[in-house]
């Protein structure tokens, strides 16, 4: 089993964590501002590179769901893990409200506002409230996934992907066992199975770059296939179009292959290392801050991404307003950390959450 103590073990995840994250801002920017829709009117090669990069993004939730499985499963319950979670969540949907009603962008609500202290069950954040019920659910996998020998925990994942991916892949009229397109519980199972799986069993072989180009070439047919003309290969479009899915086969090959290319990824620089250990936690308070159902809008408008697609610099803005959004949104939650964050780590926090934990563990030993 890979070893993954110490800083130079774990710094190459903590750079997929942020290159997950990277590849959703991107998702989010060709989907929320328009690129996508606006693509086809500037031309083929154009539209090919926006699909491709739309393909791309795919695996960047899927990287997020695999990191969870790949962590938790040598891992046990923690209450303060819910509670944080709940803290970060509410504080973002919270004051980004305010500041929007306050500015006049939205109008005042004392419902809305209210509602942010329920984040999770009134779905303010798709990804968080599907997280929540898979942390509830993990400690139940693990018993399930330790009972299983190395040929049992494969042939497991060989019939989730079966049932939840390979189906409604190869039969686009059939939403097979999991409708929504992996947005549900069931496909973040099957995630959390697969990347078990790989950190009890697989060994790096150091070999990062072929299952790189898996990813990319995986990419780079699916949005082939979708810019064919429909009168060449008139089933190519609406088969394709179904594979820009986090649930699709050809999306779930390319997480493996990308989670895998980072598993043979060795950090060997201290420096980068902990530069890497120190930004990687922001990760989702630069999602709670960008996906913000108020804020999301918002940005995507001011960028004007669309609007910037007749220029030959195009892609070039493109990246940079995704490194940017990045950038300034990992600045203010590491700001937030810095300060009303501290709160995670008090007595106040700390205890009830211990308390929870016993008697919770005292009833199920009883």
């Amino acid at each position: 089993m890979p070893q993954e103590t110490g800083r130079r073990r774990a710094a190459n995840y903590d750079l997929l964590r942020i290159l997950s994250m990277l590849l959703i801002i991107l998702l989010h920017a060709c989907t929320r501002s328009g690129v996508l829709k606006a693509a086809p009117d500037y031309g083929t090669a154009t539209f090919f590179c926006c699909r491709f990069l739309y393909m791309l993004t795919q695996v960047g939730v899927n990287m997020y769901v695999m990191l969870s499985g790949f962590f938790l499963v040598h891992s046990r319950f923690r209450v303060k893990k819910l509670l944080t979670l709940w803290m970060e969540v509410t504080f973002y949907s919270f004051v980004i409200k305010l500041v929007f009603m306050l500015a006049g962008n939205v109008p005042f609500s004392a419902v809305s506002l209210l509602s942010c202290f329920f984040p999770i069950t009134t779905g303010r954040y798709w990804f968080i409230t599907i997280y929540v019920g898979l942390y509830l659910l993990f400690p139940f996998l693990n018993i399930a996934i330790s009972a299983m020998n190395r040929r049992q925990h494969l042939m497991l994942n060989v019939t989730l992907v079966l049932l939840f991916s390979a189906w409604s892949s190869i039969h686009p009229s059939i939403a097979g066992m999991n409708s929504g397109g992996g947005w549900g519980l069931a496909w973040f199972a099957v995630l959390y199975c697969l990347a078990a799986w790989l950190r009890l069993y697989y060994k790096p072989s150091g070999h990062a770059l072929r299952y790189a180009l898996l990813w990319f070439g995986l990419s780079a047919v699916v949005a082939f296939l979708y810019c064919v003309p429909c009168e060449l290969i008139p089933i190519a479009g609406t088969i394709s179009g179904n594979w820009y899915q986090y649930n699709s086969l050809p999306v779930c090959v390319a997480s493996l292959s990308l989670f895998v290319c980072f598993m043979n990824v060795e950090i060997n620089n201290e420096s980068i290392a902990g530069f890497l250990t120190k930004i990687a936690p922001a990760t989702l308070g630069v999602y709670l801050i960008h996906a913000h159902a108020d804020l999301s809008p918002f940005l995507w408008k001011t960028l004007d991404l669309a609007g910037h697609m007749g220029s030959r610099l195009f892609f070039v803005y493109l990246f940079l307003a995704v490194l940017g959004v990045y950038c300034v949104c990992t600045a203010v939650d590491m700001l937030r950390a810095e300060t009303i964050g501290k709160l995670e780590n008090t007595e106040v926090v700390r205890k009830p959450c211990t308390d929870i934990e016993r008697r919770v563990s005292e009833y199920l030993n009883r």
